[in-house]
């Protein structure tokens, strides 16, 4: 029978060894001129939008004029901060379904834009301001809607449009900012108006009056 023989000192050696083996890490020079770092930290959109809140009113002119505040208070946060320091116009709205007709609720909403911008610190021009004063038997003038009269050159930068569609209970009024340049989208905005009788009697045309045939 063969005698096996352990050299214990050998394996714990061999133990140490290997473990010192197993532990190991390669060192590398890390030369600076090849090193590059590329870090970028990945945030999600948290733009947070609060409900705006614009006070009602019982009367319905002064529902209107909430209305009209509404619209603003879009314009006013989907616009860039320097949307507002450019020369911007307002225009009439006019029906969508005739872009070149208009009515006193277009004209309306055209002159509560102009207000509601303003106050709010945008560059507002009025592209309706004669070069003079205009005087004559019926008043004083400075407005015209006659292209002669109006200014010959205008440095503006955006333009306030919009239109409105008549339904069967109600006004829909889409705004939007325009860059006269390039056409290109700045602002929009859109709300649907109650139709009661203040807004009936700007939008509804005036039925015409009925034809009797007179006989003997």
């Amino acid at each position: 029978m063969k005698k096996i023989v352990v050299n214990l000192s050998a394996m714990i050696a061999c133990a140490s060894f290997c473990t010192s083996v197993a532990q190991a890490s390669p060192v590398v020079k890390e030369e600076a001129t090849l090193t590059t770092s590329r870090e970028a930290a990945l945030m999600r959109h948290n733009a947070q939008y609060e409900p705006i809140v614009v006070e009602r009113s019982g009367t319905p002119a002064g529902l209107f004029n909430s209305g009209m505040m509404f619209l603003t208070e879009q314009i006013e946060r989907n616009a860039h901060a320097d949307a507002r320091l450019r020369p911007t116009v307002i225009t009439s709205f006019v029906d969508l379904n005739n872009l070149s007709e208009t009515s006193a609720l277009g004209r309306l909403m055209g002159e509560h834009f102009m207000h509601q911008l303003q106050i709010r610190g945008w560059n507002v021009t009025d592209i309706r301001m004669t070069r003079d004063l205009i005087i004559n038997e019926e008043g004083e003038f400075s407005l015209s809607r006659e292209l002669k009269r109006l200014r010959g050159s205008l440095s503006a930068a955006n333009v306030v449009t919009g239109t409105y569609t008549p339904t069967v209970d109600g006004i829909l009024v889409s705004v939007r900012v325009l860059d006269l340049a390039t056409g290109q989208v700045v602002s929009t905005a859109q709300t649907r108006l109650m139709r009661d009788k203040f807004v009936s009697s700007l939008v509804d045309k005036p039925r015409p009056a009925p034809i009797i045939q007179l006989t003997r």
